[in-house]
């Protein structure tokens, strides 16, 4: 009788919502056991107009959520009951809602560190039974006790949801819409390291089935594509290190290549298991595949599919810089055909590497399932960026041979091995063993076969070694700090630098903080810049006492940020722009426009995966002044600020 009550005071509170919408155009009818989802059709560019709609695309399960009489059912896009696969938490939240029938469309996804939906961490959230990770966003309602609203416009369907969905920031969310053009929204995603977007006609009526009034837009290229065989880890008996992917055209299978990084240690172990009783004699692909291609390959029975991001096709139709996402339980191998115009998708073949790997399925970032060729495909991608605050510098490097679990070797000189294309200097004011430096792409990729996973450059050139070109001010938040402190740090930090003639530009440190760079004629010498970056940080400190520090006393840094201008004295160094970092997540330092601050870009919000993206979206790099803006460093000042 208590839950018959409860039902009767949810159907009260939802039945003055459904009179007061007047659900013109809605049917009565009963709740259907399945609707087959509305698909989106994949184009190059969103649509333009005040017509649409568009919508962050999540990177999770796309599920409907039956409701009857207090019972709920989380269905896949094929009608599978996957429930009791996520969980109560999600399931308790939809039975609260004040409906006595519903059916929800939307996405189940499990968000990373930096806010973003994230297909590897709910895998790994489902494999751990970290239930309290999982999210719900609500996208669109089909039904509505006793009502078929699927012949109502979006805007009237997404104007019910959003009232029974309410804003709240809890497990159930609203998917949020955004009315600017198109154009700009997904260009603003791919900035982030998003996937993409979708577009929605705001008067479509919600039809089963693929069609031209839902578009999708990437932001990178993301498929399913069939597994058809693996190759065995060179550094593990029981793992895989890669896997063998194909496409169906009709009923032929074609290969597409391989995917060597985005497991982690128990993905690739767990794959092994189950590959391994799937193996068959024949290959599985209409065409027999070249000798390199074929070599160690074990051909399985063609039934499972793997979502793979990657950066395009080469010319050869082969995919380009892949990286696993996870297995998709909820899709039809049979399905999974290429996506997308063939011409649209083409890219030119990478450059041609010479450096030497070996063992290059061994994982470096294991949470993120980051392997030695997944970062030599991160630099590969990022050469041109990175190049110029690299090249023809000394460097000290931060090692780890068992990736970032292991022991970490801090090393400011060359170690013993035969270097090809790496370059080894003599600092002419010591007498110690020669440093190391590099002036081209298979230089850095030899660093990564060496295990490198942080870069720290001089801040001077080997052409002059005794007078730098940059400054960098790291700030360096202690506990306590907000993030956007850290931020009103930086932008003070650029108004002081500016008030005194430098140009400022500001990046992610991939830690905890912000770094704001300075570029210089190399006129001044290391004491003078030391002076100069001294001063300014004991004037900001003295300036705003409970906000800043300038002494590296660890016990003093509580509520504070230390304003560490020690990096700018001869042989220190600090991390590269767009080098990765040695902790958890992958992370990158990487340069922004002063614009983009703000709290959705933390330091380590741009990672390994996601900055590629971000570069392609670039319309300008926001650092494309720098060496142009650099000036001479004029004898220091007070950068005291007087007050009143």
């Amino acid at each position: 009788m208590a839950a018959l009550d409860t039902h009767h005071q949810k159907r009260a509170k939802a039945s003055p919502f459904l009179d007061s919408l007047a659900i013109q155009g809605a049917k009565k009818a009963s709740l259907p056991e399945f609707v087959e989802p509305m698909l989106a059709s994949l184009l190059t560019a969103p649509p333009a107009g005040k017509d649409w709609i568009h919508e962050i695309k999540f990177d999770g399960y796309r599920l409907q959520a039956r409701i009857e009489a207090g019972r709920v059912k989380l269905l896949t896009r094929r009608g599978l009951d996957w429930t009791q696969k996520f969980g109560p938490k999600i399931v308790t939240i939809l039975q609260a809602l004040p409906v006595e029938t519903a059916l929800i469309d939307g996405e189940l996804v499990v968000e990373n560190s930096s806010g973003v939906s994230d297909f590897s961490a709910l895998q790994a959230a489902l494999s751990e039974g970290q239930f309290d990770r999982f999210l719900f966003y609500a996208f669109d309602l089909l039904y509505l006790d006793g009502y078929d609203l699927c012949d109502l416009s979006l805007s009237k369907r997404r104007d019910m949801l959003e009232h029974l969905v309410g804003s709240d920031a809890g497990p159930l969310r609203m998917s949020q819409r955004f009315e600017e053009e198109g154009r700009l929204v997904l260009q603003h995603a791919c900035r982030l390291g998003l996937e993409g977007i979708i577009s929605k006609r705001k008067e479509s009526v919600y039809r089963s089935g693929r069609g031209k009034d839902w578009i999708k837009s990437k932001c990178s290229a993301r498929q399913e594509f069939v597994i058809a065989g693996y190759v065995p880890s060179s550094t593990s008996r029981k793992a895989i290190g890669s896997l063998v992917l194909g496409v169906y055209d009709g009923d032929r299978l074609d290969y597409v290549g391989r995917v060597g990084t985005g497991f982690t240690m128990a993905i690739a172990e767990d794959l092994f298991r189950k590959l391994e009783a799937m193996q068959i004699d024949k290959r599985p692909f209409a065409k027999p595949l070249a000798s390199a291609e074929a070599r160690h390959v074990r051909y399985v029975h063609p039934e499972l599919v793997a979502e793979i991001e990657f950066s395009g096709w080469t010319a050869d139709e082969r995919l380009r810089h892949a990286s696993f996402q996870g297995l998709r339980e909820d899709k039809d191998a049979r399905e999974v055909v290429r996506e997308g115009s063939r011409s649209l998708t083409f890219t030119a073949k990478p450059q041609r590497r010479r450096a030497v790997f070996t063992h290059s399925d061994r994982i470096y970032w294991p949470d993120e399932g980051v392997t030695k060729e997944g970062l030599a495909d991160y630099y590969t991608e990022v050469w041109r960026f990175i190049a110029p605050f690299i090249v023809g510098r000394p460097l000290a490097l931060l090692r780890c041979p068992d990736g970032i679990t292991g022991p970490q070797f801090f090393q400011k000189h060359a170690w013993k091995k035969v270097y090809s294309h790496l370059v080894l200097v003599n600092d002419p004011k010591e007498k110690s063993e020669p440093l190391l430096a590099l002036h081209d792409l298979d230089g850095l990729l030899e660093l990564v076969q060496s295990a490198v996973l942080e870069i720290h450059p001089w801040q001077s050139t080997l052409t002059d070694w005794e007078r730098p070109d940059r400054i960098i001010m790291d700030l360096d938040p202690g506990e306590g700090v907000p993030w956007e402190m850290v931020i009103a740090a930086a932008e003070e930090m650029r108004d002081r630098l500016q008030e005194v003639g430098l140009a400022a530009f500001v990046k992610t440190s991939g830690g905890k903080g912000l770094h704001v760079v300075s570029p210089l004629k190399p006129l001044a010498t290391w004491p003078m810049v030391k002076t100069f970056t001294k001063t300014l940080a004991d004037a900001m400190a003295a300036d705003n006492p409970d906000r800043f520090i300038s002494t590296s006393t660890k016990s003093k840094r509580q509520g504070k940020i230390f304003i560490d201008y020690l990096r700018n004295q001869r042989g220190m160094t600090a991390v590269a722009a767009y080098s990765t970092r040695a902790r958890p997540g992958a992370s990158v330092s990487v340069p922004l426009d002063w614009k983009e601050l703000s709290p959705n870009i933390g330091p380590a919000y741009f990672t390994v995966e996601n900055t590629p993206i971000r570069l392609a979206a670039l319309t300008g790099d926001p650092w494309a002044e720098f060496q142009a803006a650099a000036v001479a460093l004029e004898e220091p000042r007070s950068t005291r600020r007087r007050h009143g």
